[in-house]
């Protein structure tokens, strides 16, 4: 649902604009999607076995390619930074009225 309806509003504003006001739940969304792809891939790997990592099963190069993005796209730690530096008002909207404080 995060996803969903931060693609809605990425799609109501222009590239400015969503780097000003939503980038906190762009990282969120970044954080959970790749996180949530590589435990499912993960998770039917184990189930597989041995053969569930190899190249006869999709799981293996789900997992290589989505693991890479945990790392190329920001680290989790960075999107969690970002996320929390949001929420803290170090960030956004809140930025200046944290700053005058």
């Amino acid at each position: 649902l995060l996803i969903r309806k931060t693609a809605w509003e990425m799609d109501q504003m222009s590239k400015p604009e969503v780097e000003k006001r939503l980038s906190d739940k762009v990282s969120m969304c970044n954080y959970w999607a790749n996180r949530l792809c590589c435990e499912a891939a993960d998770r039917a790997m184990q189930i597989h076995g041995g053969i569930g990592y190899s190249r006869h099963k999709p799981f293996e190069h789900i997992y290589r390619h989505h693991r890479r993005y945990r790392i190329t796209e920001g680290a989790e730690e960075i999107q969690m930074r970002k996320v929390a530096a949001w929420l803290f008002g170090y960030m956004g909207p809140r930025k200046q009225a944290f700053a005058e404080s």
